[in-house]
């Protein structure tokens, strides 16, 4: 892949769903500001209006949002019909979509003339499809059945280019780029504890340990919550904190969590902060986080997020998690919980000896890999290819 700027893309579309908080959707917004400061003409389109990402990108320059969206049956069919019609007037060098419904949608590209490059972004590994309804799984095969439409399919991560490498996706057009991480926004924050204790009255005398995951039962929850019951056995006063939004159709699991923690006696030491914008703030405010997922992860946003502003994390290991912390002491097996109490325990205790070395340490692993810039090179370059 050449590093020079003469095959970058001058006109590029980026479509997603929609600009509600999550990974992939904060992945579109650091790309579009990124990118646009690389001489590229960046085009954003939304089939769902009103997401509170949307703020990031007003006024940017060399950035355009667009609303795709619509009510009832007929949106649907129009939405397509919009997609095209946007495609076609704008004449983008490249199109690139983030998850499957969205890569689906871009092959309408297919029908124009002189048509732009058709990139798939793929951000998830090792989905079980049983946590998913019927819609998600077909959804799914439709993917992979028609992945050989699309000239490119970049993987965020690692274990899902091994994973579609091995699952009869298109070998010559699978590429990996991991996602960037905003490493002037996560960034260590002395203030972060006091600001946090002054919202929920955590004392401050409490170790803290934060899990940044919407509630789903990928994320598995309920292993974290038996996980904190056993910590709390030797550290009575520790305090958990759970940010993240309820994905769309489990508020049952939502109060099925919210009652284990009841049952396990934690309601003391577990507080849900739901859905948040400030997640840097949360993190620098952490002694530690965690991952407890036991599926479907690609890249784990938070997880790198966590380490940019200097505090460590404990994962389990699925997706790329174990190569993006990069310490072995740091990663334990999905589901089991008393290896990830005692994973917690053994940081805990080195952050009582170390904490400053831990955190330099943390941040520079980050900045080495996952700045912006190099991210959004990448990506221009790859979307800078096109096939003879």
């Amino acid at each position: 892949m050449s590093s020079s700027t003469d095959n970058h893309p001058k006109k590029i579309l980026l479509l997603i769903r929609s600009l509600h908080i999550g990974g992939a959707e904060r992945q579109v917004v650091s790309l579009a500001r990124t990118i646009s400061t690389l001489g590229t003409e960046v085009h954003v389109a939304v089939k769902v209006s009103g997401g509170p990402l949307e703020a990031d990108l007003e006024n940017v320059s060399n950035v355009t949002l667009h609303h795709l969206d619509g009510t009832g049956l007929i949106a649907r069919f129009t939405y397509f019909h919009r997609l095209r019609q946007l495609i076609k007037s704008n004449e983008f060098d490249a199109v690139y979509g983030f998850m499957p419904v969205p890569n689906l949608a871009l092959l309408v590209a297919r029908t124009i003339r002189n048509r732009p490059l058709i990139v798939w972004g793929v951000r998830s590994s090792d989905v079980d499809p049983n946590l998913y309804g019927s819609r998600v799984k077909w959804t799914m095969r439709m993917e992979k059945w028609l992945s050989r439409f699309a000239d490119r399919v970049i993987t965020n991560s690692q274990a899902a280019l091994d994973e579609y490498r091995l699952n009869d996706y298109p070998y010559a057009k699978l590429s990996h780029i991991p996602n960037a991480i905003d490493i002037e926004r996560f960034k260590p924050n002395p203030n972060a504890r006091r600001e946090l204790e002054a919202e929920t009255g955590i004392p401050r005398s409490s170790l803290l340990i934060g899990l940044f995951a919407r509630i789903h039962p990928m994320k598995d929850h309920l292993t974290f919550l038996r996980s904190a019951k056993i910590l709390t056995k030797s550290f009575p006063d520790i305090r958990f904190i759970c940010a993240g939004e309820v994905s769309t159709g489990y508020s049952s699991y939502k109060k099925r969590i919210r009652q284990n923690a009841t049952e396990l006696g934690l309601d003391e030491n577990v507080i849900w902060l739901g859905p948040r914008r400030d997640p840097e703030m949360l993190m620098a405010a952490c002694d530690m986080t965690t991952l407890t997922s036991d599926s479907g992860e690609g890249f784990p946003n938070s997880v790198a997020e966590s380490l940019a502003c200097g505090t460590p994390c404990v994962v389990t290991d699925v997706g790329d998690s174990a190569a993006i912390v990069a310490n072995s002491e740091a990663v334990v097996p999905r589901g089991n919980s008393e290896e990830l109490a005692s994973a917690w325990q053994s940081m805990l205790a080195r952050l009582a000896d170390d904490e400053a070395t831990i955190a330099a340490d943390s941040r520079k692993l980050i900045i080495d890999r996952y700045a912006p810039e190099q991210i959004a090179r990448k990506t221009l370059a790859l979307l800078g290819e096109r096939s003879d």
